[in-house]
């Protein structure tokens, strides 16, 4: 995935749980690189070099896929677009901002 995560991650999450999200996505970053680090040399043990760098061919171009097909375009929106873009994905195009403002504060009193 490369920097896709660094960009990406930097520009999605809402305001209130940036900080969260973020730590949480670097976190397994991280994780899925020590695993596929420590487990290399094994994978070519087992199925050789060659197979084994189409095995990382085969994962990269679905992650390339993921991003072209599933990721917004963030370029030149504001945090608040990209707030409302998400939202938009998450309950759907008839997302009212106000409407639902009102009615997540009449859950929390």
């Amino acid at each position: 995935m490369g920097p896709v995560p660094w960009t990406v991650n930097s520009e999605i999450y809402p305001e209130e749980y940036r900080g969260m999200c973020s730590g949480m996505s670097a976190t397994v970053n991280w994780i899925c690189s020590v695993i596929m680090s420590t487990s290399f040399l094994s994978v070519v043990d087992a199925i050789e070099l060659g197979q084994t760098f189409m095995v990382l061919l085969a994962v990269s171009v679905i992650a390339v896929g993921f991003v072209i097909f599933y990721m917004p375009e963030t370029k030149g929106l504001t945090f608040e677009e990209v707030d409302h873009l998400w939202k938009e994905r998450a309950y759907g195009k008839n997302y009212n901002k106000e409407s639902h403002a009102e009615q997540s504060t009449s859950f929390t009193t």
